[in-house]
């Protein structure tokens, strides 16, 4: 009986950990986020297969983007944005034109 526990507990933890290292990269970016200091400026993040779409509210625009060195690249027809993730404060930055943007993800 013993042994019986020792290999259920065993094959619980390892399908944990394996769960747990199976999560897609680049999913803390889904959702919808709003700006901090400007709340009309709201863009969404989904999932399109192994890549993702950028989907501004106004104008109405997608951009395509992946998941790369830890964050997520979109590429529009004249520059490259990099979004990173704050998993401490659950934000996104964007550069702006002066300086940072933040955003946060609206519930």
């Amino acid at each position: 009986m013993p042994n019986l526990i020792f290999r259920f507990t065993t094959i619980c933890l390892l399908s944990a950990v394996g769960l747990t290292g199976c999560a897609s990269r680049g999913s803390e970016y889904l959702g919808k986020w709003v700006n901090t200091k400007v709340p009309n400026d709201t863009f969404q993040v989904i999932r399109n297969g192994d890549s993702y779409l950028i989907v501004t509210e106004n104008p109405k625009a997608e951009v395509g983007a992946i998941y790369k060195d830890g964050t997520l690249e979109g590429k529009g027809l004249l520059l490259t944005v990099d979004l990173t993730y704050v998993k401490r404060t659950d934000t996104i930055l964007t550069p702006g034109l002066f300086g940072q943007s933040e955003y946060k993800r609206q519930k």
